[in-house]
């Protein structure tokens, strides 16, 4: 519900143009309908029907119709209008901010199974009908577009002056320049672009700028060249603008136009011209793309690669596999039919890391599991050698610190699965009563304030001393229980989820999958709806858990827990129950 203080000035915004007079053979109810004026009356959309009266005046060669009323005729319907340009001209205040960091501390849910818009719609049935694979088993579609190629203005010239400035940047570290070539000189090398030899300009086509992303903690790409087709065109329309959220895997000749680069090895050359002749990441097709043909490569091949098949579709993000076996022999099969299905397509796996040296290194790849103490994957820490999960936070201690200076903190604490989230929590809650204390976000903390975050960084240190058992389930498990707790304070609440395993050895293991945690609403609410807000948590997120762990077989247990009320639930019935309510 909307509650303002009046609904608006003037109606309508402006005088409207009416060529006929129909006060000449009906009383209106308002004279002066289409002159800006204040509004006389206000009804109720229960009041409004009972005013009208049966009689309708359809008005000859245009939209409008008059509808009689117990205050006379009302004029409506369409009325064509001149489009004007307007321009608006609004103040953004600090307190937006605050705002924004307010709905923060809401109630928040577990993300649901995404839904489908129409662009993505649009973009499953274009791929369905274009796409075909080339005699290589290479994947080819045409783009979606939602305008035409010919609305791009000029690129070229744009391109070249980006060109200019990045050979600014290049020209001062040589370092940085052999990685840069290198990179451009093996994207050609794998025929990923080609150099475009015939002079003459295409009618339509489209010049994306580049720059590099260093990354010089990387053991493999240092340096990632990066595409950027978001870049204006010289009438302010960017190739990013006119496509849907799909895309191409190999480009036809039309489209391979409008992918193209200008590049020179040495600052004193002339740039040549190259297209990028693969997917493009850089365009807002990219993600989409890399699914959606994974995915269909997955059905394509399912006879020939059942195992393989059912990987991609299921334990796959972007361009990272992350799945395992229970034996080796298993592991050792499931390497192999993942390499022969994404070959088939032209695709390589690389960079392969497990928990066992016969699988890693590859005996294809130069890539030493011996040497390998850790690696990073969707921005979780692993070591491979122990089979553990790590979380790593950089503290940095000060002398004074800012409103501000603790949401960073807070913010760089990475931790998706919510295996930290009591640390988290803690911050949170800190976090929030600087929020009631009125502090702006760039005043020092008070001492005693100090203080305490000052000693939480020096704790919050340790988290880097923590290994997390990465294996949820015993070896051969016969039994496996999902056991969910949920429980709720005055200042947040939360829920957790763990999986029991038994095996026919009588051998049990009991490990947290994940947990959330939610800070209370500044307005304060009762413990017994705090609580009711961690049950229907906790049962969201089980619900979640045994989707994507596909565990639908295991036996469930939700429990909560106070000193006044109990309540447990077994069996997906009791789980429906309260997900539904």
């Amino acid at each position: 519900m909307l509650v303002v203080k009046k609904i608006t000035d003037f109606i309508p915004q402006k005088a409207l143009e009416i060529n006929s007079d129909f006060s000449n053979f009906v009383e209106l109810a308002d004279s002066e309908f289409n002159v800006p004026g204040k509004i006389d009356l206000l009804l109720g959309a229960n009041i409004f029907y009972e005013l009208l009266k049966p009689e309708r005046i359809k008005i000859k060669d245009s939209q409008l119709l008059l509808v009689n009323s117990v205050f006379g005729y009302i004029v409506t319907g369409n009325l064509d209008s001149i489009k004007e340009t307007k321009v608006h001209c609004g103040l953004i205040r600090d307190e937006d901010l605050n705002k924004n960091l307010e709905k923060f501390w809401k109630l928040e849910e577990v993300e649901e199974l995404i839904v489908k818009n129409k662009d993505r719609l649009i973009c499953e049935e274009h791929y369905a009908n274009t796409h075909f694979r080339t005699k290589e088993g290479k994947y080819v579609v045409s783009m979606p577009l939602k305008k035409e190629f010919s609305c791009l203005g000029n690129s070229k010239d744009i391109a070249l002056k980006r060109l200019g400035s990045l050979w600014n940047r290049l020209a001062r570290d040589d370092n940085y320049l052999n990685l840069y070539r290198e990179f451009l000189r093996d994207y050609e090398r794998l025929g990923h672009m080609k150099e475009v030899t015939n002079e003459t300009e295409p009618d339509i086509s489209y010049y994306a700028t580049h720059h590099g992303i260093y990354r010089p903690e990387k053991s493999t790409t240092k340096l990632r060249v990066v595409f950027n087709c978001s870049s204006l065109t010289d009438n302010g329309i960017s190739l990013n603008d006119i496509q849907y959220n799909g895309g191409l895997i190999c480009a036809n000749a039309q489209v391979q136009n409008l992918h193209r680069i200008v590049w020179c090895e040495s600052e004193h050359e002339s740039p040549k011209i190259y297209e990028l002749s693969t997917v493009t990441y850089g365009t807002v097709s990219a993600p989409y793309l890399a699914q959606i043909t994974l995915t269909q490569l997955s059905m394509d091949e399912e006879a020939n690669f059942p195992i393989a098949a059912s990987v991609l579709r299921n334990n796959l993000y972007m361009d990272d596999v992350l799945c395992g076996a229970a034996t080796l022999e298993e592991a050792i099969v499931l390497r192999q039919q993942l390499k022969g299905i994404l070959k088939g397509a032209g695709m390589e796996l690389h960079k392969l890391c497990a928990n066992h040296e016969k699988l890693s290194p590859d005996p294809e790849q130069n890539y030493n599991f011996a040497t390998l103490t850790e690696t990073k994957t969707l921005g979780v820490s692993w070591k491979p050698n122990l089979d553990c999960f790590l979380i790593k936070v950089k503290v940095c201690l000060d002398s004074s610190y800012t409103k501000r200076d603790v949401l960073s903190t807070i913010d760089k604490i990475f931790d998706p699965v919510g295996l930290m989230a009591p640390v988290i929590s803690k911050a949170k809650i800190f976090l929030q009563r600087l929020w009631r204390s009125k502090l702006e976000w760039n005043d020092l903390l008070p001492a005693e304030e100090y203080r305490e975050w000052q000693q939480f960084l020096v704790s919050l240190e340790n988290i880097n001393n923590i290994e997390i058992p990465r294996r949820i389930l015993v070896a051969f498990p016969e039994v496996i229980e999902i056991h969910g707790f949920a429980d709720a304070s005055e200042w947040c609440y939360g829920a957790a989820v763990y999986c029991k395993s038994k095996n026919l050895k009588s051998e049990t293991l009991v490990r947290l999958i994940t947990s959330k945690s939610r800070v209370a609403p500044i307005k304060s609410l009762t413990i017994p709806r705090l609580e009711l807000c961690a049950a229907v948590l906790l049962a969201k997120l089980v619900k979640r858990v045994v989707a994507a762990l596909q565990l639908e077989s295991a036996e469930l247990s939700l429990v909560g827990f106070d000193d006044r009320l109990g309540v447990a639930s077994k069996g997906t019935d009791g789980l429906k129950d309260l997900c539904s309510k």
